[in-house]
């Protein structure tokens, strides 16, 4: 598939893996309007397109996955607009959140603030060694709101509050030490390569069941435990009435592999 430009976001389809390339390298990824609105559009086609089972999101030029805002704009835009004043953009972050396939990060560089938050907002983490994580945004007199709720969804309250708090830079190390990477690779080869390989992994599993079990993971984590299993027991009884679900169990008794037909 031929690349689509969305603003400052490429999309590729390769092999049924979205390549989805944040462009504002000059600006280490910073998300400008140009980015979120790309993210939008991406991940919106990306939720759409039957041909692309799992994406992988990587910022272009290696020296950052994502800084965070651009203050540069912010500036100008509290000096021209009024304070405070919001940027005209798309839902760019909200559209990774409700997207029902899996999105895995491959960071190389920074992820600071908004970038982090970006990341977070994947449901698999691979960094390179030399890669920072951060939430920066006390130091500018912001609040992450992105992430003061869900943190600890992520790493444990204290590790959340160090992150936070503090508003330092922590290691690509120390990240996988806590739980927040789940890979660390030596280069940006390593990390591509990588990502490729757990996409590939991804791929070989029944979409429908795939999709259902990241809405569970995702969606029931403020709910009542009774609340979880209805939720969890709706999507169930969808996979279960699927094609798929017969072509499982009868591929394996046959010794061959499986073939999806998401229905």
């Amino acid at each position: 598939m031929a690349v689509q430009t969305f603003e400052l976001i490429d999309y590729e389809v390769r092999d049924r893996t979205a390549w989805i390339t944040i462009n504002n390298a000059e600006r280490m990824n910073a998300l400008s309007i140009g980015v979120v609105n790309g993210l939008y559009d991406a991940f919106t086609e990306f939720s759409n397109d039957d041909d692309a089972l799992v994406a992988i999101l990587i910022g272009g030029g290696g020296r950052a996955f994502c800084a965070g805002a651009d203050l540069v704009a912010m500036t100008q835009r509290d000096q021209t607009e009024g304070q405070g004043a919001p940027a005209p953009t798309r839902p760019g972050l909200e559209a990774l959140s409700e997207c029902p396939k899996p999105i895995i990060a491959a960071i190389d560089g920074y992820a600071l603030a908004g970038g982090m938050q970006l990341s977070s907002r994947c449901d698999i983490r691979i960094a390179t060694e030399k890669s920072r994580v951060g939430m920066p945004e006390v130091r500018r007199s912001l609040v992450a709101v992105g992430m003061v709720d869900t943190a600890e969804r992520f790493v444990p309250r204290g590790e959340a509050m160090w992150i936070l708090l503090t508003a330092d830079h922590m290691t690509a190390e120390r990240a996988y030490d806590i739980g927040f990477l789940q890979a660390l690779v030596p280069d940006r080869d390593a990390l591509i390569a990588e990502a490729t390989r757990v996409a590939d992994e991804i791929k070989k599993n029944a979409p429908l069941a795939v999709q259902a079990v990241k809405r569970t993971i995702v969606h029931t984590s403020h709910m009542s435990p009774l609340d979880a299993i209805h939720y969890r027991n709706a999507l169930n009884e969808k996979v279960e009435q699927s094609e798929d679900r017969m072509e499982g169990p009868k591929a394996f008794a046959e010794k061959r592999d499986p073939v999806w037909k998401m229905r």
